[in-house]
This record gives structure tokens, C-alpha cells and sequence, in this order.
């Protein structure tokens, strides 16, 4: 006997019969379903990534004294090896033919990407980018909108370089002179007084309601001195295009100081909303120009100032070694920390350097990554000359009559 579905339907007391999809309709909904997961999955990746940057080893150029270090396009410089190298330019006899080399180094920094943070979730980013890793963008940024962060370091690295050259002269015996002439901006709040007015990143304020302002100690002494709500004057020398100053006047409203961290807001003192530091103009006892190119922030100092030393006395500082620096540098000659120090450490170690210098703070980061380089911490230049010393390095006594110059 045969039972066709007709007679199957037809029959009394017979169950219904179930209608199964075919199997193309199953197919079909099993790939919606699974495009629907992988694009839910991307889209977590993705938004993930937005709150990260990536930081990864970069280059350790060399600092050279020597007119084969040039410009190799796209704001850096190269040698004839094809290393990069950032070049010290100094008047003619004063260069000196160095026994070992001096690097800096830099941290590439960028937003990182939805296969970085991909990477970094399954423990993989650190091992395929070698020594790269992801940190919260507050780490980066802090306060600083994201669109001031290429002006704060292109700043940072100008003072890094101006410390640089102050602190090698000084230490050789020469005078250098100083010259206050503003409150330098570094950095303007989103939302406060300052942007409301139209103040820039690197705009340098000369006066405040017509009195001058030397430091950035007077810009604050002249914020302090009014109530929130009233209006402030400012005298300000902006960049213009053509690399002169131009002269620009804002008035700004005042307002109370918001809450910060874990500060609660305070109405009673006035707030502008800027970070500031001072201007300042050194008369050097002969030309010395320091070109970095498109490196930026403020982690040269100490590389750059050995460097300086190093080219303007018997070029014999490092003892024949390849050394590295990572430090800022204040006017007073201490070393200051700085950040992404591991991927540093990658980036020297990789460029053949045998000793490290780093900031105390960051001594465990370096030698997490050194291998068999030799990593050093130092808080002073001082403490670094006496080390290369110990290194078999010859160091100035600190006067300019005696390494032959003057």
C-alpha cells in the first residue's frame, strides 16, 4: 500500500503533518545568523578600540654632528647607511669626530586599530607587533583634547632641544643668558573661559588687563588677583604663517575652577582653563641649531644634550660605546620620566646599543626589554657622566677654556 501525503491529510484521526524547511532555507538562515554574530563581534572590536593607543617601538635615530646627516624627505633625517640621525648644526671647527655614537629614541603613538585591540584581548599584540602594546587613551591624552596633542608635542620637543643646548653649554663652562618673555599656552581645556576667548595651543601671553607678563608664575598671580565673572584682557604673540609673531588681543569672561579628578569644583577662584610655562629666549655664545624633523614630545633632552657635549669637546664621551638616552631635561639639568619605555628599550636594542639610560621610574620597564643591553637610571646629568665615566668614557672638567673652546 502506498500513502501519499494527500491521504495522509485526508484521513480521519490522523496526526498533522509537520512542515521541515528545506534544507536551502536552513543554509540561508544559518549564514544570516552567523553574519549577524561576526558583524555584532566587529562591531564590539571596533568600539572597543576607540578607548585605546597603540604604542610601538620606533626609530633610534643617531645624534650626529657630521654634514651626512640629511634630510631624507618626510621630515627626517638619514645617514648614508641609511640609519636616521638627528643633526646638530655647529659653526666650522667646532664639530669632532666621535669614537662611539649617542641615540636617541622615539615611541610611535597612534589610535590603535580594531586588529590591535584584537590582538591585544587574545594575548597576541605584544608577540606579532613586536613590544607593541594598548593603553587607555587617558594615559596618553590626560586633559589634552586629542586635537592638541600633535601641537603639545611639536612644543615639548622645542623645549627639549632649547634644554638641551642650555644645559651642555652651561656644563661646559659657557654663559648662557636667559630671557623671560611670556606665559607659554600648552594646552587650552575644551569648554573653558580660554577656548570661549580663542586661545591656541602655543600662543605666548605678554600682558593681562595691560599688565606684562614675564612668567607663567604672572599669569597665574593675574588670574588669582580677580573674581570669576569678570573679563580679562590678554596680549598674545601668536605663530602666523610666516614663522614671524603676530600680536592678537582676546578678552576672556572668567569663570569658577570646575571639578577635576577627584576635586569638587570650587566657585570661588577664577579659572581661564589653559596650562601654561614660560617663554623663554637664550643668547647662546655661538650658533648651535639641533634638527629633530617630524619626531615630537619631550624625551630627547638628556640623549640631545649628550650629544652636544660629546660633539663640542674630543667626541670621546661614550668610550667607543653605542649608547641610548630616554629622559626629559630641565634648565637645572635633572633627568625627568617619560613614557613607553619597554618599546624604547625594543628600539635601541634592535639599533645595536649597549647602554641604556633611563629615568628611575622607568628602570624595570627598560630591562624588561633589554636583553643583554646595559640599562642605567639617572636622575641628573650628572649622575650620566659620571656613569659613562665609570664606562671608560672621557668627561669634561666643565670648563670651555679647558676643551678648547671659547
Amino acid at each position: 500500500m502506498i500513502t501519499t501525503e494527500e491521504m495522509l491529510q485526508d484521513q480521519p484521526g490522523n496526526s498533522p503533518r509537520r512542515s521541515w524547511p528545506s534544507h536551502r532555507a536552513v543554509g540561508i538562515t544559518s549564514l544570516v545568523v552567523v553574519g549577524l554574530l561576526i558583524a555584532g563581534a566587529l562591531g564590539l572590536v571596533w568600539v572597543g578600540s576607540r578607548g585605546y593607543y597603540a604604542l610601538a617601538p620606533g626609530s633610534a635615530p643617531v645624534v650626529s654632528d657630521q654634514s651626512t646627516c640629511r634630510s631624507v624627505g618626510a621630515g627626517s633625517f638619514g645617514l648614508p647607511n641609511g640609519k636616521p640621525c638627528v643633526r646638530l648644526i655647529l659653526p666650522a671647527g667646532q664639530n669632532a669626530s666621535l669614537d662611539g655614537s649617542i641615540m636617541m629614541v622615539d615611541v610611535l603613538v597612534g589610535p590603535a586599530t580594531p586588529w590591535d585591540y584584537l590582538l591585544s584581548k587574545i594575548g597576541l599584540l605584544h608577540h606579532v607587533r613586536d613590544g607593541t602594546v594598548l593603553v587607555p587613551n587617558a594615559a596618553i591624552l590626560g586633559n589634552t583634547p586629542p586635537s592638541q596633542l600633535g601641537c603639545q608635542n611639536t612644543q615639548q620637543m622645542i623645549d627639549a632641544t632649547q634644554a638641551a643646548r642650555v644645559v651642555a653649554l652651561r656644563r661646559l663652562g659657557y654663559t648662557v643668558k636667559e630671557d623671560d618673555q611670556g606665559a607659554q599656552v600648552d594646552q587650552v581645556g575644551s569648554g573653558t573661559p580660554a577656548a570661549a576667548a580663542g586661545v591656541r595651543c602655543s600662543d605666548v601671553i605678554t600682558a593681562a588687563n595691560g599688565k606684562p607678563v614675564n612668567t607663567a608664575a604672572d599669569l597665574v598671580a593675574a588670574v588669582r588677583a580677580l573674581a570669576p565673572g569678570t573679563t580679562m584682557e590678554l596680549s598674545i604673540q601668536r605663530p602666523g604663517s610666516s614663522g614671524a609673531f603676530d600680536t592678537v588681543h582676546l578678552t576672556a569672561r572668567l569663570g569658577g575652577t570646575p571639578a577635576e579628578g577627584d576635586q569638587p569644583a570650587n566657585p570661588s577662584p577664577a579659572f581661564l582653563g589653559i596650562a601654561t610655562e614660560t617663554r623663554a629666549s637664550f643668547v647662546y655664545p655661538f650658533p648651535l641649531d639641533v634638527q629633530v624633523g617630524q619626531i615630537g614630545g619631550p624625551s630627547a633632552g638628556l640623549a640631545l644634550t649628550l650629544g652636544i657635549i660629546d660633539s663640542l669637546t674630543k667626541g670621546q664621551l661614550t668610550g667607543g660605546l653605542r649608547v641610548a638616552a630616554t629622559g626629559t631635561m630641565d634648565l637645572e639639568g635633572n633627568v625627568g620620566d617619560v613614557g613607553g619605555v619597554a618599546q624604547k628599550a625594543v628600539a635601541v636594542r634592535k639599533a645595536g646599543a649597549q647602554v641604556f639610560f633611563v629615568p628611575p621610574q622607568e628602570l624595570a620597564q627598560a630591562k624588561s626589554e633589554a636583553g643583554s643591553m646595559k640599562v642605567y637610571a639617572v636622575s641628573t646629568l650628572t649622575q650620566t657622566l659620571d656613569d659613562l665615566h665609570s664606562l671608560g668614557g672621557q668627561v669634561p672638567a666643565g670648563s670651555a677654556a679647558q676643551n678648547g673652546s671659547g
